[in-house]
């Protein structure tokens, strides 16, 4: 009977101890993703628009192998003898953040003292919220640029997005970003089309930088598109996918601690069972 109890405890703790690696190895998994990070600023600027508002704009990368679901960027401006100056936090211009694709901000800090404003010298960015997202932005839409320049003191991109896929797209946002010669942002502004793109059709766009004057759009000598919907398509994994492969190492992992664990339970049970029968047969021995 001492022995038979003695093995039921240690068949007994050999299941809690297998569940609670199992579950520590879950756990790891979740917190690997919350602690992901991959998103760089690349270049910024800031002015002061004709509402004497302070602005700061400036474009950051996707640097990770993981698509983002959206880009929560933190911004403090100091001076240069450290003491700070504004501070505050917006969502960059894009969502399902692809691997190696830019997106530009736009921060609007109101009205502050020119005085401060001439002093702004430090710019410290933060990425505070960057989720991992298993979608991807509907990849049926086109742009086409007929027309780019300077058009009533702005630099006017304009042309028409075509609806090549089988999806009907919602929420089209055609957003624009503009650099100087240098390659820096130096502007940045969208469009928010009407109405849903049905496949097979197109709709006209035509987008400018906000806040445009004739001292800001002298700073324009190029521009980028980025064309944003609601309309999303699930991300399958591949070896072409933007998805790390990381990520599916470590579900493969799980699997094969979930099937060990199994394993082990079956093999407990079936060990209590041989005990039980063993027992059995003694007394009929007896």
């Amino acid at each position: 009977m001492v022995l038979l109890h003695m093995d039921k405890t240690r068949i007994v703790s050999v299941i809690v101890c297998t569940v609670f690696v199992f579950s520590l190895v879950s756990s790891s998994n979740v917190f690997v993703q919350a602690a992901y990070s991959g998103v760089t600023v690349l270049s910024h600027s800031s002015y002061v628009n004709s509402n004497g508002h302070f602005i700061v704009v400036g474009e950051v990368q996707n640097t990770g192998n993981h698509v983002l679901g959206n880009i929560s960027l933190n911004v403090v401006v100091s001076a240069s003898n450290g003491s700070q100056l504004v501070s505050g936090s917006k969502m960059v211009y894009v969502n399902d953040f692809l691997p190696q694709q830019k997106a530009p901000f736009y921060f609007d800090f109101g009205k502050i003292d020119f005085s401060t404003i001439s002093e702004a010298n430090n710019f410290d960015f933060n990425v505070s919220d960057h989720p991992p997202t298993n979608f991807i932005q509907y990849p049926g839409l086109s742009p086409i640029v007929i027309f780019n320049g300077i058009a009533n003191n702005a630099y006017v991109v304009s042309g028409s997005i075509t609806n090549s896929g089988s999806q009907t797209a919602n929420d089209i946002k055609v957003v624009g970003t503009y650099y100087n010669s240098a390659g820096i942002v130096v502007a940045v502004g969208f469009v928010i089309l009407n109405g849903p793109l049905i496949p097979n059709n197109s709709v006209d766009f035509t987008v400018s930088e906000f806040d445009a004057s004739p001292k800001l759009v002298t700073k324009i000598s190029n521009y980028s598109l980025l064309v944003q919907t609601s309309t999303q398509q699930f991300n399958l994994p591949s070896s072409a996918s933007p998805t790390s492969t990381a990520a599916s190492s470590d579900s493969s992992w799980l699997v094969y601690v979930g099937i060990s664990a199994v394993v082990i339970v079956v093999a407990a049970f079936a060990t209590l069972a041989f005990l039980r029968k063993r027992k059995e047969n003694r007394k009929e021995t007896i």
